[in-house]
């Protein structure tokens, strides 16, 4: 298949879920470093408005949201397999926690801890995404967040006596939800002490550490959007496998996450599937592309 590249930045956590996996796969990917805030005019012309990290990018096709790239790399890449059909659904609800509830609670601290190197136009471009990212809201949120991860931390540790990953012998997506919003702390050593005060959780991070950074290549983010305009989306004849009420092939929509960052791409509804959704749209520079996007928590509009 065509070459993976992945739009991310060395500092994202939600980035270092997916690099994780590819570590574990040994596959081979190129890393396009993207801009840590706005304006990212490398980024926006593939997803045509989203901004959110990591996009993950096969030629014309561009890939949204971790959720949906996790389960593409298990499609594509199946051994070792990080999803076991018969752990399916707990392992969704464990990355559902883990990027909603852990990552917030991981946040707010490493955020705090931070503020005082961080630059005044970054807290501004992330109150913009959610105004619990707000200097106020972190400074009010911090303690609280980091009591409560201090709870799931221990349950981890519970969960880690009995098996060297959270679900058994094998690492698996569960490991790496859980993984990058702890890898937040490493950002300062007081934060980082919390996990070691867990030898479990502190053996079982530095496992999901020692794979190490991946069969990886630098890549210049115009040769990979020189990819995109090179090659045409592969998505095959439009289908829809489940019904949406209100929702059909070759119309017009608005997709955009529902939980934070208001920014929407537009584009024809080709893709419907009870997992998936995707949309083709013409770039004035790039051409056709198709973006896709999971149906969890992504919100569809009609235009």
């Amino acid at each position: 298949m065509t070459d993976l590249i992945l739009h991310n930045y060395p500092q994202s956590h939600f980035a270092e879920k997916i690099r994780r996996l590819l570590a574990y796969k040994r596959v081979a990917w190129h890393s396009v470093e993207q801009p840590f805030m706005m304006p990212k005019p490398e980024l926006v012309p593939l997803t045509g408005g989203v901004r959110r990290i990591p996009v993950l990018q096969v030629g014309a096709d561009i890939y949204c949201d971790t959720r949906l790239i996790a389960r593409k790399l298990e499609a594509w890449y199946p051994t070792p397999v990080c999803i076991p059909p018969d752990q399916a659904g707990l392992i969704g609800i464990i990355e559902s926690w883990a990027g909603s509830v852990l990552m917030f609670q991981a946040l707010l601290p490493t955020f705090e801890a931070l503020l005082p190197y961080l630059p005044p136009e970054f807290l501004v471009d992330r109150a913009g995404m959610s105004p619990g990212l707000s200097r106020e809201a972190i400074l009010a949120g911090a303690p609280q967040a980091l009591a409560q991860v201090r709870l799931s931390l221990a349950q981890l540790d519970l969960r880690l006596a009995v098996s060297p990953f959270l679900l058994g012998d094998a690492f698996t997506l569960a490991d790496a939800s859980c993984f990058f919003p702890l890898w937040l702390f490493k950002n300062s050593p007081a934060l980082f002490a919390n996990i070691e005060a867990h030898p479990r959780v502190a053996d079982w991070f530095a496992r999901i550490e020692g794979f190490g950074p991946g069969e990886v290549t630098p890549m210049a983010a115009q040769e990979a959007l020189a990819v995109a305009r090179a090659a045409s989306p592969a998505t095959g004849a439009p289908r829809a496998t489940v019904s949406v009420e209100g929702l059909e092939l070759g119309q017009q929509v608005a997709i955009a996450a529902d939980d934070y960052g208001v920014e929407e791409s537009r584009g024809t509804l080709v893709v419907l599937d009870a997992d998936e959704i995707a949309i083709t749209r013409d770039d004035a520079t790039l051409g056709a592309l198709a973006v896709h996007f999971p149906r969890s928590g992504y919100r569809i509009t009609r235009l």
